[in-house]
C-alpha cells in the first residue's frame, strides 16, 4: 500500500451550481458532492465494477449523470453553470525520484500467473514432443486432434456453395476481386503447400474442404482484405475441424496488460506480422487432407 499525504487537488475545485440538477427521492453517496473537499482515497479498477448497481439517472439540462453503486448515487460528467476557470498545479517529489518511481511500478504492477488446466499441459507437452524445423528453417508441428479424422462428415457440398457465393461477390465488386486476387497471388508462393484440385479425390482418402471467406474493410490503412479460413464450418455430422482439435489456451496477455508493459522500458517498437502464421507448418501423419473450396493443402505438410 502506497500512503500520501494528499491525493490531488480539491475535488471539485469550485462550487458547481446544482439547483435543480439533483433528481429527487435518491440516496447519494455524498450529499456535498458539489463543494471542494478532499479526496479520502482512491478505489482501484479490480474493485470497482464491483461496486456498480443497475440504476442511472441523466440530469437534465446539463451533463451530469447519477449512477446507482453500494454506497448510492454518485454523480459524473459536467456542469455547464461551473466555473472553468483553470488551475495549475505543481507537485514536488521529497527524496530519491528513481526510489519513488521504482514504487509505483511496483504498485501498478498487473502480472498474474495464469493456472494451467489438463488441456493446455497437454498441447504444451504435444507441441515440445512433435515439433521440428525443416531445412529452410520454419516449424514443423503436428495437429494435436481429440478424434480421428475420420469422424468428421461430408464437407465438399456446403464447400462448393460457399464457393460460388464468393466467386458471385468477385463478379459483383471490382475492388473486392483485386484484392483477392492479390492476396491468391501473395498467399500460394508464400505458403508453397496449395495446388488446384484437378480431379476427385480417392474415396480411400480422408478429405476435409474447409470454407474460407473475405472481409473486406477499405478504411484500414494496411490489411484492406482479411481472409478466413474457416476450420469451425460444421460437416455433415455437426463436426467441425476445429471440433476435434485441443484447444490450449490463450498464450499472449489480455490487451491491457500488453498496454502496461510498453512502460518498463523507455522505447517500444510495432512490426508487421503478416503472413506470420504461414511459416508455421502441419506435421505429415495420419492426418486429414485439407481442401479449401478448390484449393488444396497437399497432405497438410
Amino acid at each position: 500500500m502506497l500512503v500520501v499525504d494528499k491525493i490531488t487537488d480539491l475535488t471539485p475545485v469550485k462550487n458547481l451550481n446544482v439547483k435543480g440538477l439533483i433528481p429527487e427521492n435518491i440516496n447519494l453517496a455524498d450529499d456535498s458532492f458539489y463543494v471542494p473537499g478532499l479526496i479520502d482515497c482512491l478505489l482501484g479498477a479490480e474493485i470497482f465494477y464491483e461496486l456498480l448497481h443497475s440504476g442511472q439517472i441523466r440530469s437534465e439540462n446539463s451533463n451530469l449523470i447519477f449512477q446507482n453503486t453500494v454506497f448510492g448515487f454518485v454523480a459524473s460528467g459536467s456542469n455547464s453553470f461551473a466555473d472553468t476557470e483553470a488551475r495549475v498545479t505543481c507537485g514536488l517529489i521529497k527524496g530519491d525520484l528513481n526510489q519513488t518511481l521504482k514504487m509505483l511500478w511496483g504498485l501498478k504492477n498487473v502480472e498474474v500467473e495464469r493456472t494451467k488446466n489438463e488441456e493446455a499441459i497437454f498441447c504444451e507437452d504435444h507441441i515440445l514432443n512433435t515439433h521440428s524445423r525443416d531445412e529452410e528453417g520454419r516449424y514443423v508441428v503436428k495437429m494435436p486432434l481429440k478424434n480421428e479424422p475420420n469422424c468428421l462428415g461430408e464437407s465438399r457440398d456446403i464447400a462448393l456453395k460457399r464457393l460460388n457465393a464468393l466467386w458471385t461477390r468477385l463478379i459483383r465488386d471490382p475492388q473486392y476481386l483485386k484484392l483477392y486476387r492479390d492476396f491468391i497471388h501473395e498467399y500460394i508462393p508464400t505458403c508453397g503447400r496449395l495446388k488446384e484440385v484437378v480431379a476427385e479425390n480417392d474415396n480411400s482418402e480422408i478429405a476435409y474442404y474447409m470454407p474460407y471467406h473475405g472481409v473486406l474493410r477499405p478504411e484500414k490503412s494496411t490489411t484492406k482484405l482479411r481472409v478466413v479460413f474457416n476450420a469451425t464450418n460444421p460437416t455433415s455430422n455437426g463436426l467441425s475441424l476445429n471440433s476435434i482439435q485441443y484447444n490450449g489456451r490463450l498464450v499472449q496477455n489480455d490487451l491491457f496488460t500488453i498496454m502496461i508493459k510498453f512502460r518498463e522500458h523507455p522505447y517500444a517498437f510495432t512490426a508487421d506480422v503478416k503472413l506470420m502464421y504461414l511459416m508455421i507448418l502441419i506435421h505429415e501423419s495420419q492426418q486429414p487432407c485439407l481442401e479449401f473450396c478448390g484449393k488444396k493443402v497437399q497432405r497438410i505438410r
